[in-house]
């Protein structure tokens, strides 16, 4: 079943809070506006996920980046756009990260807009 944009944005009010979606757009406005590429970094996402009160791992798993613990130590990988397998980082996911990196993927299938 593909999902339509109408449906993507019912799902997003439905499942993430104002709090959460206010963080999610500011982080994402702050990269188009900063960036070259118009996409955050982990640190932006963390820096986001601070100032808003939020996990920043569920934030940052918005864009795809979903990280690791290992010996004290966080190993982030790209989860939409890296060349590395992310399947032990999906695999230690939170809720929150799984929810959030499924939007993501969602929202990444998405026709372009104007696109039939």
């Amino acid at each position: 079943m593909r999902l339509d944009a109408e449906t993507l944005t019912a799902g997003y009010g439905a499942l993430f809070g104002p709090v959460e979606r206010a963080a999610h757009r500011a982080c994402l406005e702050h990269a188009r506006l900063t960036r070259d590429n118009g996409w955050p970094t982990v640190e932006t996402c963390l820096a986001f996920a601070s100032l808003y009160g939020l996990p920043g791992a569920e934030l940052a798993a918005f864009f795809g980046f979903l990280g690791a613990s290992e010996r004290g130590r966080t190993v982030w990988v790209d989860a939409l756009r890296g060349p590395a397998s992310s399947h032990a980082a999906r695999r230690r996911a939170t809720r929150g990260q799984a929810l959030a990196l499924g939007f993501a993927q969602a929202v990444a299938e998405l026709p372009p807009a104007g696109s039939a």
